[in-house]
């Protein structure tokens, strides 16, 4: 007999126990919510939002990979795309597994609760290192680009991000560049490829902290280096100011 096998008889063997336990619909159970999954040896967690029959793990930007629940004598497996997690419920807001993969790991899913009110996001945004900025009347704007219909009325300063409920636009000097954007449900993350100054490619906002005023995000970014190859990085604790 097989590893992957005896694995699951194992499995199969220590889920047994909850046979006459009431079942619970647990695709419905994680439908429509946001999970924090730790790995318990590895000491790992990442951000797990299931919709319907699709999942995103934020932290590494998948986005719309398929999950389903399937079951097989009273037992409830979590299919990941091609990863198969053998899977029950803890408590009301917590389940606990198995992934089954070369190396096994103890897998604990901790529901996350709703942070802040998406409607905060729409609005202007300004990042604190520009906020005070103000363009002086004595100094010549520069001249704008040779491009049809742009003039010196178009030019902003400072640079700012306008948030209109699934759209973002970024503007500075006399660019602009305009995103849809994806809110997760929580409001904790906007996916995005917003170009924004200095040939950045902006791709995810993880929220920190928002209110009326002040937003706070880890920002991830996609640049291009001299040699022409774009790599990611993250910038944290971004300070952006609602302009009034």
């Amino acid at each position: 007999m097989n590893k992957p096998t005896i694995i699951l008889l194992q499995i199969l063997t220590l889920f047994s126990c909850q046979k006459n336990v009431g079942r619970i619909d647990i695709a419905n159970e994680l439908r429509g919510n946001t999970y924090d999954m730790t790995s318990i040896g590895e000491k790992d967690t990442l951000t797990v939002e299931f919709k319907d029959s699709t999942y995103t793990v934020f932290e590494y930007s998948d986005k719309n990979l398929p999950w389903r629940i399937a079951s097989f004598d009273n037992n409830d497996f979590l299919v990941f795309d091609r990863r198969v997690i053998a899977i029950q419920q803890k408590d009301k807001n917590s389940f606990k597994g198995l992934l089954i993969a070369d190396k096994d790991y103890e897998i604990v899913f901790e529901k996350r609760k709703t942070q802040w009110n998406s409607e905060l996001l729409n609005g202007i945004w300004i990042e604190e290192k520009n906020y005070y900025l103000r363009l002086n009347d004595t100094i010549p704007k520069p001249p704008p680009p040779p491009i049809p219909g742009i003039s010196e009325s178009d030019y902003k300063y400072p640079p700012s991000y306008e948030i209109k409920d699934d759209s973002i636009i970024a503007s500075y000097d006399y660019q602009i560049s305009k995103s849809k954007i994806g809110i997760s449900n929580l409001t904790e993350f906007i996916t995005m490829k917003l170009r924004s100054d200095n040939n950045k490619i902006e791709e995810l906002w993880k929220i920190k902290t928002l209110n009326d005023s002040i937003m706070i995000i880890d920002r991830t970014i996609e640049k291009e280096n001299k040699k022409f190859n774009f790599f990611t990085t993250t910038e944290k604790n971004i300070k952006l100011i609602k302009k009034r």
